[in-house]
């Protein structure tokens, strides 16, 4: 029913209502008003009692009838409703709703853990990894198989359980954990059952020793971008992040990045995470990094040069200068910024407002800036930052959404691509499917984020995209590469 069709409804209805009750007075008021005949006196017959109390019975039963239709009515109302917003809800359900196949263990049997937070705080995101988990189970369709799930809670303690557990259960591998802290509890407990580890940690300080990363880590998006920047010619650089691990990872890569490559970092700024929006602390930092008191120190000097000056072209370029907040250009050409959301939304404007201009200086960022709410911000447009193959990416949310109903984090195509990963080793002959030899094959694996492969040290190697803020979407500027260049030792 539309709005015009329920405000007629209610209109009419309210007419009715009314209508209905006027009558009701009315007609209690001619019941109650008894026409006495002349002559008469006003004391009713035990006849008239009579009929008085059969008339109220008769109105009593009627109003109860009444009131038993209304009430069927409504029940009839609200059972069509609720019935309505049944088949709705199963309209939004998946098409297919994905569970582990159970298939009896035999000697072939493949058993392989995966560790994830299934209870606690971070249960949604525990979950989602494990769906698409199966997804990839099922798309690899090898009977062989055995996905043997385990809840670390989000906890140390949790992980270290699910690690006995699943040792004890026969696991060859181990896919999982998600957090730094849960890699370091089961550590011990893999390395004496020689079992390996596909993590989705980014911390790198986890790495290695059979611990494999495929967390999408800072260091791969900053070299990827700056190594792309250094063809485009820029040389001079600068970092504004916050101070938090996270930022800290970035400034050593940048650091890294820029030393390998021969390129200079002229400014590097660091400010609290937990500054309050709009905080006056955040305005300096920005007006530091900018160096806008100097620059307007520069354009006042320069406007005293022509002082006392009457010529036309004198009272042109002081009428210019004076247009201006500061004079000359920032030491660096890019600025990298490694922040996201509402803080990063609130960083441009404010660097820009204190004439860090985008027109000029190259803004850089990382993959938390693949978020297409920053399209909206005019002073990242024409930002760059690197990021899986966007196509592929969509494509996996496609796909999970088709089969689960709604769209998971970015960080959910990992648990497919690392169990994947396992389906494809676990075809190999040999006992050692899952050792070092073969998690670091020097060719790679492709996966819904594009190529990778494992060094040595465990984090991975990616092949990724770079992208570009547009007016209206994230814009691809290079794709990401299809397989890698051999290493050269």
């Amino acid at each position: 029913m539309n709005a015009g069709s329920k405000q007629k409804f209610s209109s009419a209805g309210k007419t009715t209502l009314f209508s209905a009750f006027a009558g009701l007075l009315l007609l209690g008021t001619l019941t109650s008003c008894q026409t006495i005949p002349v002559g008469q006196t006003e004391t009713p017959t035990a006849q008239e009692k009579n009929n008085t109390e059969k008339e109220k019975l008769q109105k009593k039963a009627e109003a109860d009838a009444k009131a038993l239709a209304e009430k069927a009515e409504a029940q009839k109302l609200l059972n069509e409703q609720l019935q309505a917003e049944e088949e709705a809800r199963q309209q939004n359900q998946p098409a297919i709703s994905l569970k582990p196949p159970i298939f009896a263990d035999t000697e072939q049997t493949v058993k392989i853990a995966i560790m994830l937070p299934l209870t606690g705080q971070h249960a949604a995101i525990g979950n989602d990894l494990l769906k698409a988990a199966y997804m990839a189970l099922f798309d690899h369709n090898n009977k062989a198989l055995r996905l043997m799930t385990y809840d670390t809670k989000g906890t140390p303690e949790g992980a270290k359980e699910a690690a006995l557990l699943a040792t004890g259960e026969g696991a060859k591998v181990i896919v999982g954990p998600l957090f730094a802290s849960s890699v370091e509890a089961i550590r011990p407990i893999a390395a004496a059952n020689n079992i390996n580890m596909l993590a989705f940690s980014t911390n790198t300080a986890v790495a290695g020793d059979g611990v494999y990363l495929m967390g999408l880590t800072a260091g791969q998006q900053i070299d990827r971008v700056m190594e792309y920047s250094y063809r485009q010619g820029l040389a001079r650089f600068a970092v504004l992040a916050p101070s938090t691990p996270y930022g800290d990872a970035v400034v050593a890569n940048v650091q890294q990045a820029a030393a390998r490559l021969g390129l200079s970092i002229d400014k590097s700024l660091r400010y609290p995470a937990d500054l309050p929006p709009g905080s006056e602390e955040l305005q300096a930092i920005a007006k530091d990094i900018a160096d806008f008191d100097a620059r307007a120190w520069v354009l006042k000097q320069e406007i005293a040069k022509y002082k006392g000056k009457t010529d036309a072209a004198s009272k042109t370029e002081v009428k210019r200068l004076k247009k201006l907040d500061t004079l000359g250009e920032v030491s660096f050409e890019a600025l990298i910024i490694p922040e996201g959301g509402q803080r990063l939304r609130e960083l441009a404007p404010l660097l820009s407002y204190y004439d860090v201009d985008p027109a000029k200086v190259q803004f850089i960022g990382t993959g938390l800036w693949a978020d297409r709410a920053l399209t909206t911000e005019p002073a990242l447009v024409g930002g760059w930052f690197a990021a899986p193959d966007p196509a592929k990416s969509e494509q996996f949310l496609s796909r999970f959404k088709s089969l689960y109903g709604y769209v998971p984090p970015r960080i959910a195509s990992l648990s497919y691509d690392a169990t994947a990963l396992i389906g494809l080793l676990a075809l190999e002959e040999g006992e050692d499917k899952f050792g070092r030899l073969a998690l670091e094959n020097r060719d790679g694996f492709a996966g819904y984020n594009g190529v990778f492969r494992f060094p040595t040290n465990g984090i991975a190697e990616r092949g990724l995209a770079v992208m570009q803020v547009g007016g209206q979407d994230l814009e691809l500027i290079e794709e990401a590469p299809a397989a890698f260049d051999p290493l050269i030792n």
